[in-house]
């Protein structure tokens, strides 16, 4: 397979990947200071013991059917058959992180649970929180040769971002 052909192939699992995504409501209330000192708290028990992978797709938000994400870890599971490239996919819910932290969160399960094999640096992390109407796609250097930082910001701006609005 061309580098164009995995090309295609990435973003057209990119954007099933957020494609089947279901959406949900999260509407702002006022909290109480006690409220907001045990969100930040259990943010950071949830920053500093990060729950181990149970698959290619980790749906903290709830955002997949029990069928869609297991036709989502077969195609991700297929997909690093033919390739090796290798794709984590997390949700997160607004108590998980804030949004100026979705960024570091999705760069710290990238590492921390070794999305893409070492010597290749070929892994792909996708975070999405439906929540805060945003998502980060974190690949590695390896990844960079078939999908830029660039194509990917384009991929989320016109593919995934009018979704989440």
């Amino acid at each position: 397979m061309t580098l164009p052909k995995y090309l295609s192939i990435l973003t057209l699992l990119i954007l099933t990947v957020t494609m089947t995504a279901s959406c949900q409501i999260i509407r702002n209330g006022k909290t109480e200071d006690s409220t907001e000192k045990k969100l930040h708290s259990f943010r950071q028990i949830f920053w500093d013991s990060l729950p181990q992978p149970v698959g290619y797709v980790n749906d903290y938000e709830n955002l997949y059917t029990d069928k869609q994400e297991k036709t989502l870890d077969s195609l991700i599971r297929d997909f690093e058959k033919r390739t090796t490239i290798q794709i984590a996919v997390v949700t997160f819910d607004t108590t998980m992180t804030t949004p100026d932290s979705l960024d570091a969160l999705t760069l710290r399960i990238a590492k921390a649970w070794g999305v893409g094999q070492k010597d290749k640096n070929n892994g792909v992390v996708i975070s999405i929180s439906e929540g805060y109407r945003q998502m980060r796609i974190q690949n590695g250097y390896g990844i960079e040769k078939v999908l830029t930082d660039a194509e990917t910001k384009q991929i989320i701006d016109t593919a995934f971002i009018p979704m989440l609005s």
